[in-house]
C-alpha cells in the first residue's frame, strides 16, 4: 500500500476513507512501523485536519496525538465553542510526541493574551522543540516576545515574523540555534540585535528582512559561525544607516533592495563562495563588488547607470556569472564583468518573463562590442544560457552573436523563452526567426551546440 502525496486535506480524507480497512489491518498487524509512516504524512497537514482523522476508525483515535509538527494558523483554528487560545492550549497539552520537532503559531495580536503565548512556547521548550515560528497579525501594536524565552537548549530554528517586538537587554542563550529569520520585526534598540546574535554561538543561517522598521540604524553582524546570510531591505527612508558584516566562515550571501542605505561594509568574509546582489544603490555597490573578487559564483541585478563599478578590480576566482537583463544598460555591465573575470566558465543572462516588460527593456540601441575580446571568451567560457529571452531586439541578438563568434571553447548555448497561450502563434514565429538568425552565425567553437527551449505559460 503506497501513500499518496498530500496535496490537500480533501484528497487525504478521500484516500483514507477508500483505504480505511487496509490501514486498520496494517496498524493492527505491525503498529509501530505503519503508525510511524502515517505520522510522517499527518505532519504535513494543518493541526485542524490532523485532529479530524481521529474519527476515521478506532486505531486512528489517538494517532494524532503523536504528530511531532504542529501548525496553528489563526483563520482555520476557530470554532463556535472554543477560542483560538483554548484550541491551541488543549491540543498542545494533548500532544504526546516524544520530541516536538516544530511549533508554528500564527495569531492576531489582541485576540491572544501574552501569558498564553508565553505558556505555549514554554511548553514547547519543555518538549525539546527544534523549530519555532511565530507570526503575529496586527493593525496597531506589536507583540513583545517574552525575554525569558530567549533561552532554550534544543531550539535549532527560530522565525519571528511581522508584528513582533524583539527586546533583548542582555546576551541570551540559544546554544543550539542554527537558523534565525527576522522578518519585518521591531527592535527595542541596536543592542538588542547584537545581544540576540551573541547568544547564538552555532548560528549558520541568518535571514534579516527589515521592511519599513527604522528602529536600528546599524545592523552589526559579527558571527564566527555564520555560513549563509540573506539581507532584504525595503525601506524607502533616506540615509537610514546600513550593515556591517564580519563573518569569517560566510560562504553564501544574498543582498536585495538596499536602495536608501548609507553603507554596507563587509569587513571580513574570506571564505565567501557565492553572492547575489539585486537592486543596490550606487552608494554601497562599489565597496560591495570589491569584496567579491574571490567569489566563484556571482548573480547581479544591477544597472551601470545606478552603480559605481570598482575600477581595476579583477574577479580572479569567478567561474559562474548570472546577469539580469531588465536593468537599464545591463549590456555595459556585462562587458565590464567579462573584462574583469579571466576564468569565467558559465554565463547566464536572465530576462523578464512578462511580455510587456520584455518589450520595454528589450529596445536598446547603444551596444558597442568590445574592441578586444575578453580572455574568458578566448580560453575558458564553456556554457552560455539566455533564460527568458522573449522579444529579443536587434541589439540584444548582437550580444548573443558576439558571444557565439568569439568564444573559442563554447560547448553549449541555450536560449529559453516562455510561449504565452494568448499570443502563441506570434511567439512561435519570433522563436523560429531568432533560431534561424542565431544558427547562421559562424561560431568560434566547432563543437558548440545550440539549444532552443520553449515553455508554455498563460497570462494571469
Amino acid at each position: 500500500l503506497s501513500f499518496p502525496p498530500v496535496a490537500s486535506s480533501i484528497s487525504w480524507y478521500i484516500w483514507s476513507y477508500l483505504h480505511m480497512n487496509q490501514i486498520t489491518l496494517m496498524l493492527e498487524s505491525s503498529p509501530n512501523l505503519q503508525a510511524l509512516k502515517l505520522i510522517n504524512i499527518l505532519s504535513l497537514l494543518p493541526v485542524k485536519d490532523v485532529v479530524a482523522t481521529s474519527v476515521l476508525s478506532k486505531p486512528w483515535r489517538s494517532l494524532w496525538k503523536l504528530v511531532p509538527k504542529l501548525k496553528f494558523d489563526y483563520e482555520n483554528n476557530q470554532s463556535e465553542h472554543e477560542t483560538y487560545s483554548e484550541i491551541v492550549s488543549r491540543l498542545l497539552l494533548s500532544n504526546k510526541a516524544p520530541v516536538l520537532e516544530s511549533l508554528h503559531l500564527d495569531f492576531e495580536n489582541g485576540k491572544c493574551r501574552s501569558v498564553d503565548v508565553g505558556m505555549w512556547i514554554g511548553i514547547a521548550y519543555a518538549r525539546r522543540v527544534r523549530e519555532l515560528v511565530l507570526h503575529v497579525i496586527s493593525k496597531k501594536r506589536s507583540f513583545k516576545f517574552p525575554t525569558s524565552l530567549y533561552n532554550c537548549d534544543t531550539l535549532e530554528s527560530l522565525t519571528l515574523r511581522s508584528w513582533v517586538l524583539v527586546d533583548v537587554p542582555s546576551p541570551v542563550c540559544l546554544k543550539s540555534l542554527r537558523t534565525l529569520r527576522l522578518e519585518c520585526v521591531e527592535y527595542q534598540d541596536e543592542e538588542t540585535f547584537v545581544n540576540l546574535l551573541s547568544g547564538c554561538p552555532k548560528l549558520e543561517n541568518l535571514d534579516v528582512n527589515r521592511g519599513d522598521q527604522l528602529d536600528v540604524a546599524t545592523f552589526t553582524i559579527a558571527m564566527p559561525s555564520l555560513q549563509r546570510l540573506t539581507i532584504r531591505d525595503y525601506s524607502d527612508a533616506q540615509e537610514c544607516g546600513g550593515y556591517v558584516i564580519n563573518a569569517p566562515s560566510l560562504k553564501y550571501l544574498l543582498i536585495y533592495g538596499l536602495k536608501s542605505l548609507e553603507f554596507c561594509l563587509i569587513e571580513n568574509a574570506p571564505e565567501l563562495v557565492e553572492a547575489t546582489i539585486m537592486d543596490v544603490s550606487e552608494i554601497i555597490t562599489e565597496r560591495l563588488l570589491e569584496s567579491f573578487t574571490s567569489v566563484k559564483r556571482l548573480s547581479l541585478a544591477l544597472s551601470p547607470l545606478e552603480i559605481k563599478f570598482p575600477t581595476g578590480s579583477i574577479f580572479y576566482q569567478l567561474v559562474s556569472l548570472e546577469l539580469y537583463t531588465h536593468k537599464p544598460e545591463w549590456w555595459n555591465l556585462l562587458v565590464l564583468m567579462l573584462d574583469s573575470s579571466p576564468k569565467l566558465q558559465i554565463l547566464k543572462l536572465i530576462g523578464v518573463s512578462n511580455v510587456q516588460l520584455s518589450e520595454i527593456f528589450a529596445t536598446f540601441r547603444n551596444w558597442n562590442q568590445p574592441k578586444n575580446v575578453p580572455g574568458c571568451l578566448l580560453f575558458h567560457l564553456g556554457s552560455f544560457m539566455w533564460k527568458g529571452c522573449n522579444r529579443l531586439g536587434e541589439d540584444e541578438r548582437e550580444v548573443a552573436k558576439y558571444i557565439l563568434r568569439n568564444t573559442n571553447r563554447l560547448k553549449r548555448a541555450t536560449f529559453s523563452r516562455i510561449i504565452y497561450e494568448e499570443n502563441s502563434s506570434l511567439d512561435m514565429a519570433e522563436m523560429v526567426e531568432m533560431r534561424k538568425d542565431l544558427e547562421s552565425v559562424v561560431r568560434a567553437s566547432n563543437s558548440c551546440q545550440l539549444v532552443f527551449e520553449c515553455k508554455k505559460d498563460s497570462l494571469m
